[in-house]
């Protein structure tokens, strides 16, 4: 009875082993995977407003060159609208400029941890096969015993 109660509780123990490094691995996967998207797509989001405010500053270099070449008053009221749209679009590049960096620190960040979680599935791998080995071992010397006992037992 304890026998069995036994290799029930060691059955139970290595379905929890195989379902804790299976855990390890799917989350090794997926951390640095999420942290390169949420990197790309700030980094897209950076070069969208780098285009949209490099585009803006040639429009308002055109703007006020006719300003100044004709100085009239509608002209500079597109002079200032016009720089003002620029001071937006700065803002918006360096808000993007911030995600971009915060994501990419992330992402820097993940790779130590991804290799922290390569190293604990290997670490778990290689207790797994000492663990087979040890009871392969186990094994072995439980049917030596036997043997053994048989070989008495033949004797007397």
């Amino acid at each position: 009875m304890a026998k069995k109660s036994a290799q029930h509780l060691l059955d139970e123990l290595e379905d929890q082993f195989v379902t804790v490094q299976k855990k390890i691995m799917n989350s090794k996967d997926k951390y640095v995977a999420s942290h390169q998207k949420e990197y790309d797509r700030a980094r897209d989001a950076y070069r969208k407003q780098k285009k949209k405010l490099e585009a803006g500053t040639k429009r308002v270099t055109k703007k006020a060159e006719a300003a100044r070449k004709s100085s009239t008053k509608r002209a500079q009221n597109e002079l200032k609208k016009a720089r003002a749209a620029a001071v937006v679009l700065c803002d918006a590049l360096l808000e993007a400029g911030e995600i971009m960096k915060t994501a990419q620190n992330s992402l820097s960040t993940a790779k130590p941890f991804q290799k922290k979680l390569a190293a604990r599935a290997k670490a778990l791998a290689d207790f797994e096969k000492e663990w087979e080995k040890k009871q392969k071992a186990a094994e072995k010397a439980k049917a030596d015993r036997a043997r053994k006992r048989k070989a008495a037992a033949k004797k007397k």
